[in-house]
């Protein structure tokens, strides 16, 4: 059974990237930088997300293939209007029945 994915908001200045995953099994985390804009965002996460879900994909050759899928899979959900919505702590998301 997959482990949760944690995501970390943090700047990524040091690191020179937009987001970094760590593809441990027991302990996967994506580290997303928050100063990125909406749609970037989504982009490094599905990027990342897919580095997690397929480590088998090293390497230039790799790194190519994630970067495209990562791509279109961020623009269709895009399209389909998927966004990250930021609520007040004290708020709860409403429930879907």
């Amino acid at each position: 059974m997959a482990r949760k994915v944690k995501v970390v908001w943090r700047k990524l200045g040091r690191e020179k990237a937009w987001g970094q995953a760590t593809t441990d099994p027991a302990f996967p985390v994506i580290e997303i930088d928050p100063r990125l804009g909406s749609k970037r965002q989504l982009e490094v996460l599905c990027h990342e997300q897919l580095h997690i879900s397929l480590p088998h994909l090293v390497g230039p050759a790799g790194e190519k293939e994630i970067d495209r899928v990562g791509k279109d899979l961020c623009r269709i959900l895009w399209a389909q209007d998927y966004r990250r919505v930021l609520l007040d702590k004290n708020n709860r998301p409403p429930k879907i029945s």
